[in-house]
C-alpha cells in the first residue's frame, strides 16, 4: 500500500521518494530517488544553492544519475551548467529547450527527450510530456520506480494539456502548479500586460485550475498533492494549503496534501 512520510531526510530503498528543494520564480528543483539511484528535476537554483540544499535532505550529490529540464526560463535552469559539470551527469531535455538555452554548450551531455516518449535513466522510466507555456518545448514527467509507484510532475504551463492528464492519470505522488489565485492577480500590483500573460493558455496555472486537475485526476492510488511554483505576489501558502485540503477533504481522500516553499526543502513523500 503506498504512504508519505513528510521527513525529508528519510530514504527507502524499496520505493519512490521525491524532495521537492524547493520551488517558486526564483528557483525550482525537485529531487527523485529509488535505493541508490536519483534524478533531478531542474536546476534553478545556483549549483552552490543546490548542493547545499541536496545536503540539508541529507542526499549525498553522487547517487544523481542525470538532471532533467522542464524548460529553459533562468528559475528552471540556472545552475545546470556547473553542477552537471561538477557533477559529470548528462542533462535530458527537449530539442526546442536545448536549442533555446542553448543547453548545446554542455554537449557531449545531453541528452534529447521526445515528447511522449519514455526513457529509462537509472532503473526509472522517465515520460516527458507536453505542456502549455510560453516556452520552446516545455514538458512535464511522469516518473516511475521498478516498484510501480508514479510521480507527477507538471509546472509552468496555463492549462492541463490532454498529455497531461493522460499522463499523471494514477500517480500516487502528485506535484501540481498552483500558482496564483485569480482574484489576487487581477487586484495585485502586476502591469496588465504580465497579467494577462499570466493568466493565458502559455502562463500559469491558477488554484482553481490545479484543483479542477487533482479531482480530474482523483483516485484510489493517490496519496500525496503538492502545490508547486506559488507566486508570492498573487497567491500565499495558506491559501494553497486551506484549498487543498477542502477539494481533497470533499473527494473523500484521505491524502497529504501541502504547498511546496521557495526559500527552503520542504515536504519528502514515499510511495509504497
Amino acid at each position: 500500500m503506498p504512504s508519505t512520510d513528510a521527513t525529508p531526510h528519510t530514504h527507502t530503498a524499496a520505493c519512490l521518494e521525491v524532495t521537492f528543494l524547493g520551488s517558486g520564480s526564483s528557483g525550482n528543483a525537485t529531487l527523485v530517488r529509488h535505493g541508490k539511484d536519483a534524478l533531478l528535476i531542474d536546476t534553478g537554483f545556483s549549483a552552490r544553492e543546490t548542493m547545499r540544499r541536496l545536503a540539508d535532505s541529507g542526499t549525498d550529490p553522487s547517487i544523481l544519475s542525470a538532471i532533467l529540464v522542464t524548460h529553459e526560463h533562468s528559475d528552471h535552469i540556472s545552475g545546470i551548467r556547473v553542477l552537471a559539470a561538477k557533477l559529470d551527469i548528462p542533462v535530458f531535455a527537449t530539442r526546442g529547450t536545448v536549442e533555446d538555452a542553448p543547453l548545446g554548450a554542455l554537449s557531449p551531455n545531453v541528452e534529447i527527450l521526445v515528447p511522449g516518449e519514455p526513457v529509462t535513466i537509472a532503473d526509472m522510466e522517465v515520460l516527458p510530456f507536453a505542456v502549455s507555456h510560453d516556452a520552446a518545448e516545455p514538458v512535464g514527467f511522469r516518473i516511475t520506480g521498478p516498484c510501480g509507484t508514479s510521480f507527477g510532475l507538471v509546472t509552468d504551463t496555463g492549462v492541463m494539456t490532454p498529455e497531461a492528464i493522460e499522463a499523471l492519470a494514477k500517480c500516487v505522488l502528485l506535484g501540481i502548479e498552483c500558482n496564483h489565485d485569480t482574484e489576487m492577480l487581477r487586484t495585485g500590483p502586476y502591469p496588465w500586460f504580465l497579467k494577462e500573460r499570466i493568466a493565458s493558455s502559455r502562463g500559469h496555472l491558477s488554484n482553481a485550475a490545479a484543483l479542477a486537475a487533482v479531482e480530474a485526476l482523483a483516485s484510489d492510488k493517490l496519496r500525496a498533492v503538492f502545490g508547486v511554483h506559488i507566486s508570492s505576489k498573487n497567491n500565499t501558502h495558506d491559501l494553497v494549503a486551506e484549498e487543498l485540503r477542502a477539494t481533497l477533504t470533499r473527494l473523500g481522500l484521505d491524502v497529504q496534501g501541502a504547498p511546496v516553499r521557495q526559500d527552503r526543502c520542504s515536504e519528502s513523500a514515499t510511495g509504497r
